[in-house]
């Protein structure tokens, strides 16, 4: 049975969402499995403060204003 959907979870969730992209390609990025993401997501596993780190610097890398 899937726990409540955590502030992390919702924060990851919200990430891909800027990201546009999807499960595999998140675990890709944080080098974990698609099954641990929708594990993460559905809030059966906690996720990993290095993982949710990972995708928030890559969305601010993807935002930062271009330096040319």
């Amino acid at each position: 049975m899937s726990k409540q959907s955590t502030p992390e979870a919702e924060r990851f969730n919200h990430i891909l969402w800027r990201l546009n992209l999807v499960n595999t390609e998140a675990a890709d990025l944080c080098g974990v499995s698609e099954r641990t993401v929708y594990r993460w997501l559905a809030g059966d596993t906690k996720i990993p403060t290095a993982a949710l780190r990972v995708m928030e610097m890559t969305l601010n890398l993807r935002e930062a204003p271009q330096r040319g």
